[in-house]
């Protein structure tokens, strides 16, 4: 029992130590107030100096006024300088006091001490050296300044880590100790309860709470209280609604009116859980949500969805007939790319959501047809109903799943083929159960709109991709660029397919295509929020100033439902549209489905270069695509229902998006843990199959 003790000590200081030479998370504090607003970005560079657009981030400030940001570097990879562009455009720049923390010590430059610590600087000149600031003035277009980060931040000594791993050491062997002198009384005192507890291993389900209990524990370290953007600013302003007034609305004053824009469920989930965690802060003013103090117990709600997603990952993987082994192999990846991503937990997009959701939509369809179940036949209806109350598009996506589910148990093969009537029995079940789900929302919204529509938004997106269907065949490969993986950049390098300096910015030849910082990034939201398409130049802020441009109109009209009436008529300019030239939005999926595929977040691996790293993150989103499509592919030709109910959902949403939308990546991301899940089926069949041929059983014992 000591030596044992004594090994889960010894390991404890190998994992500190492992930690801290691999991990390198840091906390850049800083200080800066600009003369116009804008994006800054900080650029991290390597240990041979080398800056990369992979260690980039992205942030935007206010003019006139002091701001203290925060930017959270969560790394494997060894960072020794910083780069801070702090404005993308010309005029005064001051920058305060920089704290560069980590978990070995806090390190605080200011004035001249950061002046010192600067090693260049480009298109930035030192107006003046103050002992609480260093004032710049632009001087050029692209202002930036590089500083090197200090050795005791980023590699501590060994001396410095040998109390803290002695510390873990003591406490993990203690604690081993206490467990095995625990567990031996209860086998001697309590023999019921120490079968009992044997018992609850053996079945399975201990190991895997403890393990998903902890990778969300882990995954708490990405949520930072750095401010919500985006579509989160919506979902934000509905749960303060909700948690403030009890009302679903993007109002923002003091008596918001009902509005149905967005889903409810990702908003009723931060309201409770505002409700649960800070009650007293209904008086709190929405700023103090969006980027104060508040920010991060907001954010702290997606810990919710990461626990039951990883839950139902493993969950699914055992019912697939996977070990515990594959199952924390499974879930393992699906934190690794998806739950343990800043881009998916650290907001409140609702792509989170969606994926934990999905995954537990899918557990119920398998559980269904392998039960033959009307109890769980009207549980995945429900799971599915909950699904399109986070996200619209699968109440669409459910009228073609569920049929296609039932299909594939009529032509199943023996014996898992059912007949006609009792497959449409459990259909019914289903869409009662999809229906009685959605029944409190859109009841709701015929009461105050007239309509039973989920949301207002599905007139936009489609007529934005109709008009995106039009882009010439010179964008169109732009289109297949800009999100492509690196592979095939380096493939079209120095041709017509691939970029050349100046292609995404303005007057290049794939402007349009640019949604995301550029020099005129500015000046294409300040014209999507005031409605003034004609200084818009990306497709994406034109059709938006085009929305809402209209949505003004109707507003001053006194139209009583302005979004709605907008959102109608662009649906039907859309169907014309597509109606007019239907095979060119056929062709058109095929580019659009390449550009939202290459998806998944780029995975930090230690100790290979940053290339890589990319190439081994862009073959695992190919080879789990392809895992995924063909399980379906085989269970629909194959005849096994229960590899359709597997997959049915993710293909769904990844085909509907490429061809009903402009499927940015960030529309695929809910199907990568499913995508994961498939392929860790595949190569744990293969490895079987492989393990059959190269050792076939021996001939029978004969007995007697």
């Amino acid at each position: 029992m000591a030596l044992r003790s004594l090994a889960v000590a010894f390991f404890a200081i190998l994992l500190v130590f492992l930690q801290a030479r691999l991990s390198r998370d840091l906390q850049i504090v800083f200080d800066l107030r600009v003369e116009r607003p804008g994006p800054y970005q900080v650029y991290l560079a390597d240990d041979q100096g080398n800056f990369s657009e992979r260690l980039n981030y992205t942030r935007s400030t206010r003019a006139g006024e002091w701001q203290r940001h925060s930017i959270s570097v969560n790394t494997l990879r060894k960072v020794t300088q910083v780069r801070m562009d702090p404005t993308t455009l010309p005029g005064r720049v001051d920058f305060g006091a920089l704290e560069l923390r980590s978990r070995w010590g806090l390190l605080t430059l200011q004035g001249p001490a950061l002046r010192e610590a600067i090693q260049g600087m480009s298109d930035l000149t030192v107006v003046a050296v103050e002992p609480e600031m260093i004032r710049f003035q632009v001087t050029g277009a692209d202002p930036h300044f590089v500083y090197r980060l200090p050795k005791q931040v980023i590699n501590p000594p060994t001396r410095q880590i040998w109390p803290v791993a002695l510390g873990v050491a003591l406490v993990a062997g203690l604690v081993w100790l206490a467990a095995e002198l625990a567990l031996g009384w209860m086998r001697r005192e309590r023999p019921q309860w120490h079968q009992g507890l044997r018992q609850a291993v053996a079945r399975g389900w201990l190991l895997p709470l403890v393990v998903c209990l902890g990778l969300t524990w882990k995954a708490s370290d990405r949520i930072s209280s750095d401010p919500i953007v985006g579509d989160g600013i919506q979902n934000l302003l509905m749960a303060v609604n909700l948690f403030k007034h009890g009302t679903f609305s993007l109002d923002n004053n003091s008596n918001p009116k009902p509005t149905n824009f967005r889903e409810p469920l990702d908003p009723l989930v931060v309201a409770l859980h505002l409700k649960l965690a800070v009650p007293a802060a209904a008086d709190r003013p929405i700023a103090d949500f969006r980027s104060g103090d508040l920010t991060r117990t907001v954010k702290l709600s997606n810990l919710l969805w990461i626990f039951t997603g990883l839950v139902g990952i493993w969950a699914l993987t055992r019912r697939l007939g996977g070990s515990n082994l594959a199952g924390f192999v499974a879930t393992g990846l699906c934190f690794q790319i998806f739950f343990h991503g800043n881009t998916y937990i650290d907001t409140l997009y609702t792509e989170l959501s969606t994926a934990t959701l999905m995954i537990w939509a899918t557990y119920g369809l398998l559980r269904a047809v392998q039960r033959q179940s009307l109890g769980w036949f009207f549980g995945s209806g429900m799971l599915m109903g909950l699904l399109a109350l986070g996200k619209a598009s699968f109440a669409y996506i459910g009228v073609v799943a569920v049929p296609l589910l039932m299909a594939a148990l009529l032509i199943a093969r023996r014996p898992d083929r059912f007949a006609f009537s009792q497959v449409i029995v459990w259909g019914l079940v289903m869409g009662s159960a999809f229906l009685l789900t959605l029944s409190p929302w859109v009841v709701r919204n015929y009461v105050h709109f007239d309509n039973f529509r989920i949301t207002e938004r599905g007139g936009l997106i489609l007529w934005g991709r109709a008009h995106m269907n039009n882009m010439s065949n010179e964008e169109v490969l732009g289109l297949i660029y800009d999100k492509s993986p690196t592979l095939y950049r380096r493939a079209v390098a120095g041709t017509h397919l691939g970029e050349a300096p100046g292609d995404f910015e303005r007057g290049g030849r794939w402007q349009r295509l640019n949604r995301y910082l550029s020099t005129f990034w500015e000046s294409d939201r300040r014209a999507a929020y005031e409605g003034h398409p004609q200084n818009a130049v990306s497709f994406h802020y034109n059709l938006a100033a085009q929305y809402n441009q209209r949505v003004f109109r109707k507003r001053d009209e006194g139209h009583p439902y302005p979004d709605q009436a907008v959102g109608d008529e662009m649906k039907g300019e859309a169907m014309a549209m597509l109606k007019e030239r239907p095979w060119r939005h056929v062709a058109m999926t095929v580019p659009f489905f390449w550009h939202g595929f290459w998806s998944f977040k780029k995975v930090e691996v230690p100790l290979v270069s940053i290339e890589t790293q990319d190439a081994i993150g862009e073959l695992l989103n190919l080879f789990a695509g392809v895992a995924l499509f063909g399980v379906f592919c085989y269970g629909l030709f194959r005849r096994h229902a229960q590899w359709v109910a597997v997959t049915v959902l993710p293909v769904g949403l990844l085909v509907f998006y490429a061809f009903l939308s402009h499927n940015i990546p960030r529309y695929s991301s809910p199907a990568h843990p499913m995508m994961l899940l498939a392929l860790v089926l595949v190569v744990r069949t293969l490895w079987l199959r492989w393990r059959r041929r190269q050792h076939p059983p021996g001939p029978e014992r004969v007995v007697g």
